[in-house]
């Protein structure tokens, strides 16, 4: 493992409570009020529905399990950069620092800011914003602003608003619970499915884990931040489980309330309308407009995570660079920029400023959710099968001691890879153009790696 340099130190100030709302806060955004829809179009029985929210969440908590092994034992900011690195090399350690950088934390930004912005809109109070896109350039400033004054403050910020969308969800669900009248309905019997026996539940469940998995997205993030978490070997590993649990057990919860008051066959007929009914239900006339505030709060405090998490990559690579490159590589300007700590706030001002533009950037590109998700999925979900199997080589070397161990290893980290392993092809398959966009600038790191390892006269070899 590469030490960060001195004189660009981070503080250790996030303890475990910082840790896991960040990990919750990063998965729950909008997706958990739209997927339950989604997902009653290939459902055809309650217990289908359950059991495709839990195994896609046992699956992510098998890639976080195998996370928190890795980074509890290297405990860097931008812990993943490092974690590649040590397993495949500094050849991929650049791949995966290229492809977060230009791809992979831009789009997720960018993707999270133009769903608000378009929520944002539907407020009476948006009457003079012309555009999704101008609120979500401002939500990304303010949060920016945030974390350049500390990084006390960006995890304050995360803890209050994953609080209070957790509350206001849990509000949603319990009130519908206790005010809206449950719902008599037949679960639908779907001949085409039932008639294929165990192959038509085979393509229930894969189709609905497809839908339903990229919901829990977001629990990597943490493990950016790993360089100011305090107590990193207990809070990292409790953190990550207690987040995924949480989330898991949460959607759980959302979907036994939806499927309480809206019958499985009312949801296929209008998918995208599914929590404006339940809330509708539940709260009367105002319903909408609960769901509409709850549903900002929601991506607000995501995005949030995203601004905090993502530039401690940038800043952790950056860090590694500066000190494997010479000092008169045209490159050397931009890495020390980037691991530039500010010594008033102790936080990476540099590389949450260059975050920030090219997150801004990308949505004022793409202006689009789907265009902006088809081109980093990819890209980002093959440097995360990278990052969890790097388990297999770095426990071969075994040079960081015992510590937190991934329970049942090796079939955990199997299962994550093989599950994401099947959703990269067909995304390739099924979204061709922007994808390949995607994929053909994180190949571009390939010369440009070539180039600086030729110019560089010590280092990254």
């Amino acid at each position: 493992m590469q030490s960060t340099p001195s004189g660009a130190k981070l503080l250790r100030k996030l303890g475990l409570a910082a840790v896991g709302a960040i990990v919750a806060g990063d998965m729950l955004g909008s997706g958990i009020f739209f997927t339950p829809g989604q997902l009653a179009s290939i459902a055809t029985k309650h217990w289908q529905v359950y059991f495709i929210w839990a195994l896609a969440g046992g699956i992510t908590l098998c890639g976080a399990l195998t996370l928190a092994e890795l980074t509890s034992k290297i405990p860097e900011s931008g812990s993943s950069f490092y974690i590649i690195r040590e397993a495949y090399g500094p050849f991929w350690g650049f791949v995966k620092i290229w492809t977060e950088m230009l791809i992979g934390g831009p789009a997720s930004v960018a993707g999270v800011a133009i769903i608000f912005g378009q929520f944002f809109m539907a407020l009476p109070a948006s009457g003079a914003v012309t555009s999704p896109s101008i609120v979500g350039v401002f939500a990304i400033l303010f949060f920016a602003i945030i974390n350049l004054m500390g990084v006390q403050w960006g995890g304050r910020t995360q803890i209050a608003l994953t609080s209070i969308k957790i509350a206001a969800l849990l509000g949603l669900v319990f009130g519908s619970i206790l005010l809206a009248a449950p719902t008599q309905s037949a679960q639908i019997n779907d001949p085409s499915i039932n008639a294929a026996g165990i192959f038509g539940m085979l393509q229930v469940i894969g189709l609905g884990v497809s839908a339903v998995v990229f919901t829990y997205d977001g629990w990597i993030d943490v493990t950016h931040t790993a360089g100011e978490v305090s107590k990193p070997e207990r809070n990292l590993p409790l953190g990550l489980t207690i987040g995924v649990g949480t989330i898991i057990v949460l959607y759980l919860l959302v979907n036994y309330a939806f499927l309480r008051v809206v019958p499985l066959e009312q949801m296929r007929t209008a998918p995208t309308l599914v929590a404006s009914a339940v809330a509708t239900k539940t709260f009367g006339p105002v319903g909408g407009n609960i769901l509409t505030g709850l549903i900002i709060i929601s991506i607000f405090g995501a995005l949030g995570g995203l601004i905090m998490t993502i530039p401690r990559l940038f800043f952790g690579a950056a860090a590694q660079y500066k000190i494997a490159i010479r000092k008169d590589h045209p490159a050397q300007f931009f890495v020390r920029w980037l691991s530039r700590v500010s010594s008033k706030t102790s936080v990476p001002v540099g590389s949450i400023l260059f975050s920030a533009a090219m997150s801004i950037i990308a949505l004022l590109s793409f202006r689009s959710f789907g265009r902006l998700a088809n081109f980093l999925v990819v890209p980002l979900q093959f440097i995360n099968i990278l990052l969890v199997s790097s388990i297999f080589r770095l426990r071969t070397k075994n040079t960081h001691g015992e510590g937190f161990r991934t329970p049942a290893f090796p079939v955990v980290p199997l299962i994550y890879i093989a599950v994401m392993a099947i959703f990269l092809v067909s995304a390739i398959y099924f979204n061709p153009v922007d994808t390949l966009l995607g994929i053909a600038i994180m190949c571009a790191a390939i010369p440009v790696y070539f180039w600086i390892n030729k110019k560089e006269s010590k280092g990254e070899r």
